[in-house]
């Protein structure tokens, strides 16, 4: 970026570390990008996109008081149901998640409506409550494109568990071990950018989803921004050691760019 230019505005972006135990430990949903003109072609990604006018609009119910937070939970969930079509909501009066053949049941009664309109018809709640904070991502000023980005972690819908991605921005899904993903980017075969690559080698540290949520409870937030420091070894990107995640360095070479 030239100096003379201002830094892109961030825009407000939130995902979804969804969960599940399986039977050889802890599983989490990853989604392909395509490749293209999409943010992070190619790559693996969480669920999740940017903040639309629709998210900060709906009244629907969420399960929690509102505050800045609830609009980022609304955001990951609506773009979750878009990108895989696993929705995180409930019948009003009911605390289970509603099962597959019953989001597809509504949808198909009111026109394939969009999630949130799908609210407020049926009427259905979002359960914006079963999302936990895990991480604040802020993308660096040197990049044309930049995201304030929220990562929360939450617990699958134990009848939603196949996921339907909708083969335009998302072309592949799978349920991974944080360690089988870890081992397989050292590899070589997959890349990640770098908040990515993050979470899922903080979450190489628990074996159960209740160790998962116990280790969001238990987490400090706090914004990190990526500086680039050149070394003799190359370039690294730096985080803030109190972010948590054990290292404070990474090489720009091992990471997929954004």
């Amino acid at each position: 970026m030239n100096n003379d230019t201002p830094p892109a505005d961030v825009i407000p972006a939130a995902v979804v570390i969804l969960m599940r135990d399986g039977s050889n430990g802890m599983e989490i949903l990853i989604l392909r990008k395509a490749s293209g003109k999409h943010f992070a072609s190619g790559a693996l990604v969480f669920p999740g996109g940017k903040v639309a006018d629709a998210d900060i609009a709906f009244t629907g119910e969420i399960g929690e008081s509102r505050n800045t937070v609830s609009i980022l939970k609304i955001a990951a969930i609506r773009e979750m149901y878009e990108e895989c079509g696993i929705a995180l909501a409930r019948a009003p009066g009911n605390g289970s998640f509603l099962d597959t053949m019953t989001v597809r049941k509504c949808r198909a009664a009111h026109n394939c409506a969009p999630l949130l309109e799908l609210a407020v018809l049926v009427p259905l709640n979002l359960a914006a409550d079963s999302l936990i904070r895990f991480a604040h991502w802020i993308t660096p000023p040197s990049r044309p494109k930049r995201f304030d980005t929220h990562f929360f972690v939450a617990i699958a819908p134990p009848e939603q568990m196949e996921p339907q991605v909708d083969g335009y921005e998302i072309v592949d899904s799978r349920w991974c071990r944080p360690k089988d993903l870890i081992n397989d980017f050292h590899n070589g075969t997959e890349k990640l950018v770098l908040p990515t690559l993050m979470n899922v080698m903080k979450l190489t540290e628990v074996n159960s989803v209740d160790e998962a949520i116990q280790m969001a409870h238990n987490r400090k937030i706090i914004p990190i921004t990526p500086t680039l420091k050149a070394t003799p070894a190359g370039d690294q990107l730096v985080i803030p050691e109190e972010a948590g995640y054990g290292v404070t360095e990474i090489p720009t070479a091992m990471l997929r760019s954004a």
